[in-house]
């Protein structure tokens, strides 16, 4: 038996398959270089996994009645319709946080960059990731719930990953350099590594936000089981050097809800 997972997301696709229990390379492609998911789908199938009758895909938006629709791309993928396309026998969609934090309970220490001294335990738990735009899942008693908490929308009507995002961090870094069009993250993060002073500010007031978001969504779900994050944009250097920690913990009552922090 041959499955393939999926983990898609707005600009990105990571494929692999599983056969007899071993996971293959995880191969990498462009979404923008496929029309659509089906097309991406039926073209790794006949060129890395021709036997494949099962597909589970990590998708970047809520899943309804076993369709999504991307909130950051014009695609939508139904599972019964790429079933029939391709000859399926069965294809699962999940959220892609559903699908990361189902993960976390086999994560090790070595997988993790711990900002504070205490351990997970039991009690609830959230997970976000900063992509093209802004995922999170809660777990609590084990289950993994996934949320649409990036779609809430912020006092000046815009919603929380308009901000918080990949897409965000770039519009940041244009605004504050009055710069005509955006440039890409990687780039930005190419110069704050040397030292530039408008790359560094785009870094530390994004991460002031972030902190921010992540505090009230660790109130809302209570969650003093543990506060995960993870993103292409989140680097370890930068986070602990512009104390990213301590602003996740700057709450006037912080210390009456909780003990997470040290």
């Amino acid at each position: 038996m041959t499955v393939i997972v999926a983990d898609l997301g707005a600009s990105n696709a990571r494929l692999a398959f599983i056969k007899k229990g071993r996971l293959s390379a995880i191969y990498q492609f462009a979404c923008g270089d496929f029309k659509d998911p089906y097309l991406l789908f039926g073209s790794f199938l006949h060129g890395y996994a021709p036997d494949a009758k099962f597909i589970l895909a990590g998708v970047p938006g809520p899943v309804f009645n076993e369709e999504v629709s991307w909130t950051n791309r014009s695609w939508k993928l139904n599972a019964k319709k790429l079933k029939t396309k391709l000859n399926l026998k069965q294809v699962v969609l999940m959220n892609d946080l559903q699908v990361q934090g189902s993960a976390i309970s086999s994560l090790t220490s070595k997988d993790l960059v711990p900002l504070n001294n205490k351990k997970a335990n039991k009690a609830p738990k959230i997970l976000m990731n900063v992509g093209t735009g802004l995922g999170a899942c809660y777990i609590v008693n084990g289950v993994v719930c996934p949320s649409e908490y990036g779609q809430n929308v912020l006092p000046d009507n815009h919603a929380i990953e308009e901000k918080i995002s990949g897409n965000g961090f770039k519009k940041l870094y244009q605004k504050l350099t009055h710069r005509k069009a955006p440039i890409s993250a990687v780039k930005i993060a190419e110069k704050c590594l040397k030292k530039d002073r408008m790359a560094r500010k785009t870094y530390q007031l994004f991460y002031n936000e972030f902190a921010r978001v992540l505090m009230n969504y660790a109130l809302a779900i209570k969650a003093t089981g543990g506060v995960y994050f993870t993103g292409g944009i989140l680097d370890e250097k930068t986070l602990k050097e512009m104390k990213f920690h301590a602003n996740f913990c700057d709450h006037p009552n912080w210390g009456n809800y909780y003990k997470i922090c040290p």
